[in-house]
């Protein structure tokens, strides 16, 4: 807050104890408000809605990792805050992709030129989750541990063999393990 006069502070604001003395830095003998006498000033703004700032303020006695557990789970689905996915369309795959990135979200929707071959795709964070949506009219198959794409980005399927995504709607649900350095096709 900006140092405002005494003068220019509205009639009643300020009573005379709370006015003090006070020199600045050039020496210059000034009149402060004292702190006290700042909660008295009227507001010139209204607020609105402190919902959810009283809420974080009632919480406050929860610390450390229990609190950050329980303020990550008001943002998952059915929380109060959930954060809702985000729905992607890379460009479509006109060729085999090794080490693919197919940008930041969680859910992409995949087309392709024709039946194509994922070998990789470019590393996650430890308990990432994305689905990989097939909205074209060609295949695309998730390869099984392919040399083809750089270790921390290749693809675990269960049965250990390619996972093909049928043509218009299918899907896979990968999730990344750093223990592992890989993504495991779910």
């Amino acid at each position: 807050m900006p140092d405002v006069k005494i003068s220019a502070l509205p009639s009643g604001t300020a009573n005379a104890a709370a006015v003090v003395p006070a020199t600045n830095a050039a020496g210059t003998t000034t009149q402060k408000v004292t702190l006290g006498s700042i909660r008295d000033l009227p507001h010139t703004h209204a607020i609105v809605d402190i919902t959810g700032l009283q809420t974080a303020l009632d919480g406050k006695q929860a610390s450390g990792s229990y609190a950050a557990a329980t303020h990550a789970s008001t943002h998952q689905t059915g929380g109060a805050d959930a954060i809702p996915n985000v729905v992607t369309s890379p460009a479509q795959l006109t060729a085999d992709q090794n080490n693919y990135n197919p940008g930041t979200g969680d859910i992409f929707r995949l087309d392709a030129s024709a039946a194509r071959n994922i070998t990789g795709v470019v590393a996650g964070t430890n308990g990432q989750a994305i689905l990989l949506v097939n909205t074209g009219s060609h295949a695309i198959t998730l390869r099984h541990q392919s040399t083809s794409s750089t270790e921390a980005n290749r693809l675990v399927v269960p049965w250990a063999g390619d996972y093909v995504m049928a043509a218009n709607g299918g899907a896979a649900l990968l999730i990344y393990f750093t223990a592992l350095s890989r993504w495991r096709v779910i």
